[in-house]
């Protein structure tokens, strides 16, 4: 078998890859790691979590980089690698420009192509943007669909995917906690000392302790101001709860940060970009997240906390029905509304540990998977696509 190729470029998809790649190495499936470096800091962290250096770095990011030269670079990138390594498969993951661009490139090599995370739609190509539109082209292009949940996998059947390559596995992204979660338990890994402190400050005095991430491309510039301003306004309102942001390095949500000055609230808790496993203790910590995110509905849901979902839709809203979630944009008395009803019903019973978008161990049903496409291919003398 010619070796597989995992290809990642930001640091979701290194968080949900990672369990994938193990579990590959482990099942003896010979495998490539190329890291585009899309997110370079932030992505070489995660792989460094997971003890996991790329056999590959293409180290593509710049300054100011847009997704037109995003594009270009991976295509072109892509194309010569696949030329060196002639790849049996190539894996993605999920709905970046690296995984549109990746492949795209493998597409035009005739390399069947594994879609991770598959089949998540809202129906709308400008949102999210431009995820939703990147894993509708990818979802055209490749032979093998990973689904998460049941529903993502009834949206490829109705986009005329044949069922004998639409596999419903679950998230990989529970894996990824269930990984980090022992490894924090086994003291493995530590916290840096301001977020213990913040969140030892909020459990001393009796705080409902609010999670906030919020950096999409479609709430720019007016959208992450409405849902900053709201924090602020909320804090100011009630002394009772403290907020964690640990908020983007993009340069509009800095602005954002400057013009309406959260670090003046003193239940306001700021912090720079924190590694994944800070996040995970965050959501651990949290009674209650506000997110554009798409992986952190799916991390807070998992493990059984309210979600707050500050986007007009979802492509995740197996977290909603479940009554997990709720679907609440970034207008200001919708968020305020949220927040109240959120902390109104403190006796409901909210299950953690649920299976709603997986039960752990997506990643080695993929690799069994994958070997059996191995050993097809070896059989037939080629790629059935």
């Amino acid at each position: 078998m010619q070796p597989v190729m995992v290809v990642v470029g930001t640091r979701p998809e290194g968080i949900k890859m990672m369990p994938v790649y193990g579990a590959l190495k482990s099942a003896g499936v010979p495998v490539i790691l190329c890291s585009t470096g899309q997110h370079d800091t932030l992505l070489d962290e995660v792989l460094a979590l997971f003890s996991v250096k790329p056999d590959v770095s293409l180290s593509l990011m710049k300054p100011g980089q847009d997704l037109s030269y995003l594009t270009c670079a991976v295509l072109a990138s892509m194309n010569q690698l696949y030329q060196s390594y002639k790849p049996s498969l190539v894996l993605v993951q999920g709905d970046t420009t690296t995984v549109m661009a990746a492949a795209l490139a493998a597409f035009y090599q005739k390399i069947p192509i594994g879609h991770v995370e598959a089949g998540l739609r809202t129906g709308d190509i400008f949102s999210p943007y431009p995820e939703e539109a990147n894993r509708c082209m990818v979802g055209t292009l490749a032979q093998y669909h990973f689904a998460p949940t049941a529903f993502s996998a009834a949206h490829l059947l109705a986009e005329g995917k044949k069922r004998e390559t639409v596999f419903c596995v679950g998230n990989t992204v529970v894996d990824a906690l269930r990984i980090i979660r022992k490894k924090m338990l086994d003291n493995e890994l530590s916290v840096c000392s301001e977020i213990l402190a913040a969140v030892e400050h909020a459990r001393v005095n009796g705080l409902k302790k609010i999670l906030v991430t919020a950096h999409r491309r479609e709430s720019f510039p007016d959208g992450i101001k409405r849902i900053l301003a709201t924090v602020k306004k909320y804090a100011q309102q009630h002394s009772d709860v403290a907020f964690f942001y640990p908020y983007h390095p993009n340069p509009v949500v800095v602005q954002a940060l400057a013009e309406i000055h959260l670090e003046k609230q003193h239940n306001i808790f700021l912090f720079p970009p924190v590694l994944y496993h800070e996040l995970v203790f965050l959501l651990e910590a949290a009674d209650c997240v506000m997110t554009d995110s798409g992986g952190i509905q799916e991390e807070a849901v998992s493990l059984g906390k309210r979600v707050l979902v500050l986007r007009e839709i979802s492509e995740r809203m197996e977290g909603v029905w479940e009554g997990y979630a709720s679907i609440v944009g970034t207008v200001e008395d919708a968020m305020i509304q949220a927040l109240d009803d959120a902390f109104k019903d403190t006796n409901k019973q909210i299950k953690s540990g649920n299976f709603v978008y997986g039960d752990g161990f997506s990643a080695s049903r993929i690799a069994t998977i994958v070997q059996q496409i191995g050993m097809q291919c070896e059989g037939t003398g080629g790629v059935s696509t």
